[in-house]
């Protein structure tokens, strides 16, 4: 008898743990802080994306990756032209500050760049997903910002 309220008593713990997460490990805020123009030259476009991570657990968390899309835009629309990631990594409690280097061949947006420079800056849209690891879950946490970067030689 005792070990089946025991194991009833396990069931119902990891039951509330997992269908209510949220009541224990809450999800951390992401938030795009900023776009830098790290360098510009005639093949490359590199800028320094920092993230913002509010973590509000009282114990630090594993996030197994950050991956984003950097698009811009182009008249009415959003025009894909790089990608940014960073693996796996450890975020302490409170806010962390994660910088992501960001490479974007200017052969792949010459319209954008020959633009950009005309009126001095670019219109960028950053749209991602953080995956922490709650106990070998991951769930998908979404951030996005729509940036403008001065573009200066």
């Amino acid at each position: 008898m005792q070990g089946y309220v025991a194991l009833l008593f396990l069931l119902m713990t990891v039951l509330l743990f997992f269908s209510g997460c949220g009541l224990l490990i809450k999800d951390p805020k992401i938030d795009v802080k900023n776009v830098a123009l790290e360098s510009l030259d005639l093949s490359n476009v590199n800028l320094l994306v920092t993230l913002s991570i509010d973590n509000p657990n009282p114990i630090g968390l594993d996030l197994n990756s950050i991956n984003f899309d950097v698009n811009y835009q182009q008249r009415d629309t959003w025009v894909f032209i790089s990608h940014g990631q960073r693996g796996s990594f450890t975020i302490k409690p409170g806010v962390n500050e994660v910088t992501v280097p960001v490479s974007i061949k200017t052969s792949a947006i010459p319209g954008a760049i020959v633009g950009a420079l005309a009126q001095g800056e670019i219109i960028l849209q950053i749209n991602g997903t953080a995956s922490p690891n709650f106990f070998g879950i991951s769930p998908q946490i979404p951030f996005s910002t729509i940036t403008t970067i001065p573009l200066k030689l």
